[in-house]
């Protein structure tokens, strides 16, 4: 291993990769994000969380205006297996990365409170959404606790872009995801390679 002025470099089998240019490339050239069709102001998501007849509506038309195409899947257990699958899981990580290197860009200031903004929004909001309705509606209906990480993610992300509108962002995947629960279903999962695909919806 040896280190020098563009960052460490390691041999893996005999060729020399350089582990902070995959970093310094994400600054310099963004990749592709999820372009919303949508623009957003500052509302009460927490209010709105609480008013969420989650789940309602599974199975029905999904009647949201989203950017994103959508497909729908056939019950609980298609929609677990979705949730569950990497393809949501990188998703949902992307869609956060989003937010976070713009604000890495543009808005350092705010964004050194980003872990104080969100232990303020678990405390307020995913603690009380957990206990008293996920955990208790996964229990009851006996289905894999990816339904309550999922959902908690979620959520935590349309908390987070609501809060961070001010600093001129345009990441609003997960406030789109917020009006499909608000609908009354589960968006569970996700077909395609990112930004491009369709949002698996129950």
């Amino acid at each position: 291993m040896s280190d020098d002025k563009q960052g460490v470099r390691v041999n893996l089998g005999g060729t020399p990769v350089d582990l902070i240019a995959g970093m310094i490339e994400a600054v310099t050239n963004p990749p592709p994000g999820f372009l919303s069709k949508h623009r957003f102001v500052e509302t009460d998501v927490a209010a709105r969380v609480n008013s969420i007849n989650w789940f309602a509506r599974g199975g029905e038309p999904l009647a949201p205006d989203l950017t994103m195409e959508t497909e729908q899947v056939g019950g609980w257990v298609q929609a677990i297996e979705s949730c569950k699958a990497p393809a949501w899981e990188n998703a949902q990580l992307e869609a956060q990365n989003q937010l976070t290197l713009w604000l890495h860009l543009n808005d350092r200031h705010n964004y050194r409170r980003w872990n104080e903004v969100v232990i303020a929004h678990k405390d307020t909001v995913l603690k009380r959404l957990t206990g008293g309705l996920l955990a208790p509606f996964q229990a009851k209906h006996d289905l894999d606790i990816a339904l309550v990480r999922s959902v908690q993610w979620d959520i935590l992300g349309a908390l987070m872009e609501n809060s961070y509108l001010r600093s001129g962002h345009s990441a609003f995947f997960f406030l789109e995801l917020l009006t499909v629960y608000e609908a009354g279903h589960f968006p569970c999962g996700w077909k395609g390679e990112w930004p491009k695909g369709r949002l698996l919806v129950y």
